[in-house]
């Protein structure tokens, strides 16, 4: 009905009543006409059967003729089907018309009389008037009956649609008279709706419609006033909003021109922080370099107090710039992070043993504790771990004044080959207020003014730490109580290094040792070291313990006995007499571990028994090779890279200009298996590929004459559609721009010297065995960790470098310093003849060829004087800046042929 128009509901309105009231009455006069036509109907029939009766009576004749007539006369009569005369005294049956239908009931009619009732009609039976033997039954049919009851049924149809006629005539006018003004109504309402407000037409409605059209017609005028004056407001609204917008673009416009501007002057800043801080390095390494030279010359104690004061100042300057460079470039996005294969165990324990003389200058107890859950062999940035490592273990050991600094690493998640790994710095400082903690790893950042007198610093180290971490993935923080000490902590998210093989079984596996050691944290990092090669450990807290087991004679059976000294022992020396008798009594070998064990190592060097005295803090090399020794149990060094052989037929191609690179690479792989081909040039190069097939090529990027690009874009078009040949780049540290001309030159990828048989492993394993992993291939330029401003400078010659270098071959890392030394002889002069001529170029060759040779000869300070004089060719310094560079790198040579030669 929601949806039923007006005149619909009008029209129904009307009919409903009348046609109500005519079923009514037209169902009431139809019962009474019913009634009627059966009454008469029994009631003609009544009559018809009594005439008939009498009229049969009235005959008088003995033949049936006039009785069959006058039967047939009956059936002539209206509803009669069909009639009998029977006569039961003579036994004789008159019957005209169809056969009688059976019988089904009788009824009673209202005069009393009672009638037959048949499935088609009735039967009324009589006896002939005076002749009780004769009578006579008369079947009547329903039909017409049914005639006139259906006459009367039609009859008041017709009547009541004339009925309904005659009541819908004037309901339609009066719909119509009503709807058509409604209709004009609503048209003009859409009008309106669509934003016509002219005058609307009118509806000619009378009454209450008449008022509404007029209400209408005055709301239509009120809303054509209302638009007209909107319209004049949103007129001027938009004029002021254009009028707005378009100082808004102007403000725009300016803040992005500010914004560039802004960006361009944070870029020019950092780029100028980093130029200049190169700048400033450059000096300083000059102003270094000829102290050390002024300090090996006869001088008087204040002049040498005096240089020291300007040599530790420098260096101290020297550690700040290296900040300042590290921010510098995280800030600009320039710092790239290396993907390579790196033991965390061996970057915990180096930055310990660097470490170690500031914190045994303070009496600090030093602890590196590593779960066996932990992996160690990693893929990482090695340099950006150790760089976080030494800032918070440095910092830590500065602010403690006694105690102990304990570095402790475990795993916190593995799924699959990636781990995440918690290494966590804890001291026994004084611990941080709540509020400084908040800030801490913000730039510029320290404790108070009085640790910047005090420590030194830019308060840049934590900062750097924060985002380095955060750059390899993991999160850094502190945990600390003022007065109690301080927790930083840092996580790293790596990848487990899946070419690293097994561990290989330990010899000292199922012996035992008794591990003495009063500081717990140390004690527990050489039980889980001591562990970790299935030794048999039984511990004692203090060395007062073991004296008094020895002189009760109740020392449990053991096959060594280490022995850590306390860090608070003033004279280790007067250990001697302790461990001499321990030595007599067990005739076990001793091995002691102690921060200043020179005399020591003097007083017990003639003991019969083996006894040996370490430096503390202890590695895992040191130390297992220290039980090996004592134990009669070390193996001579077996041939082959302990890396294993591939386990498939390579043919490489190595070319280097320098002949101690090109040696140690050959070594390198031909351990491996691997069938190499050894080129001195570029030229040799191009006609070995001529002749042969290699499945790799390492190619030095700067060579004389023919130099690597440019060989090889000529291998490449001597390969022309062939197969596609890697080609590796070897380059000391190539810049962004130099990175870029390697790749498009033809190079499929890039190592940075000093190569290791890692990197050659990996780089063999991606590029010919074709087993995917992690791009682990190009070591990534980075500023190392800076040293601490008052750290010990690195010595002139160091072999213990040299030999990780070249993998623990010592007969090869003599053999390359043996050929260091012979080229330094033309080298020195050779520089400083090319220096002075002003040829840069030929400068740049020989200073990168030196810096190349340096790298496996365990010779630091000539490796970073070669660098940095290398960076600085390539960058295209002043004559200025280059002059103390020189002069550095000539000293530095001048120190290691002396030093050599000693």
């Amino acid at each position: 009905m929601a949806h039923t128009s007006l005149r619909t509901r009008i029209m129904a309105m009307t009919a409903l009543p009348a046609l109500v009231a005519a079923l009514l009455i037209g169902g009431y006069t139809l019962a009474t006409r019913v009634m009627s036509v059966r009454a008469d109907n029994a009631h003609r029939q009544q009559l018809i059967i009594e005439s008939y009766a009498a009229r049969l009576a009235a005959l008088d004749a003995d033949a049936s003729a006039p009785y069959e007539a006058l039967l047939r006369d009956l059936l002539e009569q209206p509803d009669v089907r069909a009639a009998t005369l029977l006569d039961n005294h003579d036994g004789w049956e008159l019957h005209t018309g169809p056969r009688l239908r059976p019988v089904e009931q009788a009824e009673q009619l209202d005069n009393g009389a009672t009638r037959l009732v048949t499935d088609s009609g009735w039967q009324l039976v009589r006896t002939l008037p005076g002749e009780d033997s004769r009578l006579l039954t008369v079947e009547f049919s329903r039909q017409g009956q049914y005639v006139r009851i259906l006459e009367a049924v039609l009859t008041l149809i017709g009547v009541i649609t004339l009925v309904l006629i005659l009541a819908m005539l004037p309901a339609a006018h009066f719909a119509r008279r009503l709807t058509g003004p409604i209709r004009v109504l609503i048209d003009n309402v859409r009008r309106v709706r669509d934003g016509d407000l002219g005058t609307p037409p009118r509806a000619d409605a009378q009454g209450e419609l008449h008022d509404l059209e007029q209400a209408l017609r005055d709301m239509v005028g009120a809303l054509d006033e209302a638009q007209a004056e909107l319209q004049q407001n949103v007129d001027q609204a938009t004029q002021d909003l254009r009028e707005t917008l378009e100082t808004i673009e102007i403000q725009n416009i300016e803040l992005d021109m500010a914004r560039k501007e802004a960006l361009k002057a944070s870029q020019i800043k950092s780029e100028f922080l980093a130029n200049m801080s190169h700048e400033i390095r450059t000096p300083l390494n000059g102003i270094i370099g000829f102290t050390r030279l002024l300090e090996r010359s006869s001088l008087s104690e204040r002049q040498s107090d005096y240089l020291d004061t300007i040599r530790k100042s420098a260096e101290s300057l020297l550690s700040i710039i290296n900040d300042i460079l590290d921010f510098s470039k995280i800030e600009a996005g320039k710092l790239s992070l290396e993907h390579v294969p790196l033991d965390l165990h061996d970057l915990i324990e180096d930055v310990q043993t660097m470490l170690a003389p500031l914190a045994q200058d303070k009496g600090l107890e030093q602890a590196a504790i590593i779960y066996s859950d932990v992996p160690t062999r990693l893929l990482g940035d090695p340099l950006r771990i150790r760089q976080v490592l030494t800032n918070l273990v440095s910092n830590a050991i500065k602010f403690t004044e006694r105690g102990s600094v304990v570095v402790r690493a475990m795993l916190e998640e593995e799924r699959g080959a990636e781990a995440i790994i918690k290494v966590a710095i804890t001291d026994t400082g004084n611990g941080l207020p709540r509020e400084v903690q908040k800030k801490l790893f913000n730039a510029f950042t320290q404790l108070d003014q009085s640790a910047r007198r005090k420590e030194g610093g830019t308060g840049l180290g934590l900062a750097i730490c924060k985002r380095l971490v955060e750059g390899m993935g993991g999160e850094i923080g502190l945990d600390s109580t003022a007065g109690r000490g301080s927790t930083f902590w840092f996580t790293l998210r790596v990848e487990r290094d899946a070419d690293a093989g097994p561990e290989i079984p330990s010899a000292l596996e199922g012996l035992s040792v008794t591990l003495v050691e009063a500081n717990e944290h140390a004690r527990l990092g050489l039980y889980h070291m001591l562990g970790g090669w299935r030794l048999k450990v039984t511990e004692l807290q203090a060395l007062d313990t073991l004296e008094s087991q020895l002189e009760a004679g109740e020392l449990a059976r053991t096959d060594f006995y280490v022995l850590g000294v306390p860090a608070s022992m003033p004279e280790p020396a007067d250990l001697a007499p302790l461990v001499e008798r321990l030595a007599a009594a067990t005739g076990k070998p001793v091995l002691i571990l102690a921060a200043h064990g020179e005399a020591l190592a003097g007083r017990l060097s003639g003991l019969a028994t083996p006894c040996r005295v370490l430096g503390k803090p202890a590695t895992r090399r040191r130390l297992r090779d220290a039980l090996l020794e004592l134990g009669g149990l070390a193996l001579p060094a077996a041939p082959g890279s302990p890396l294993g052989p591939l386990g498939k037929s390579v043919r490489v191609m190595v070319v280097d200009d320098h002949p101690g690179n090109l040696k140690l690479a050959r070594v390198f792989l031909e351990e491996m298996g691997v069938q190499v081909s050894a080129c001195a040039s570029g030229e040799a190069a191009l006609a070995a590929f001529a002749r042969e097939t290699f499945d790799l090529v390492f190619m030095d990027v700067q060579m004389p004459g023919m130099d690597g690009l440019e060989t090889t874009r000529r291998l490449r078009e001597q390969e022309g559609e062939g197969p596609r040949t890697p080609i590796i780049a070897l380059t000391a540290h190539a810049l962004e721009s130099e990175r870029r001309s390697l790749l498009a030159a033809g190079m499929d990828d890039y190592l940075s010297k000093p190569i290791t048989e890692t990197q050659l492993r990996h780089t063999l394993n991606r590029w010919v065995l074709d087993e995917q992993e992690p791009d682990v291939a190009a070591t990534r330029d980075v500023v190392s960790a800076p040293a601490p401003a008052d750290s010990a400078a690195p010595p002139v010659i160091d072999p213990a470098l040299a030999l990780r270098r070249v993998g623990g071959r010592e007969a090869l890392a003599e053999e390359m310093f043996t050929m260091l030394l012979a080229s330094l002889e033309q080298e020195a002069p050779g520089i400083n003849a090319v220096a002075e001529s002003g040829d840069r170029e030929a400068l740049l060759e020989r200073v990168h060829k030196l810096h190349g040779a340096t790298r496996y000869c365990g010779t630091p300070r000539l490796e970073q004087a070669a660098g940095e004089l290398e960076d600085a060719l390539k960058q295209a310094l002043s004559d200025q800046a280059l002059e103390p560079l020189v002069a550095v790198l000539l000293a530095e040579i001048e120190n290691v042929r002396q030093e050599g030669k000693s």
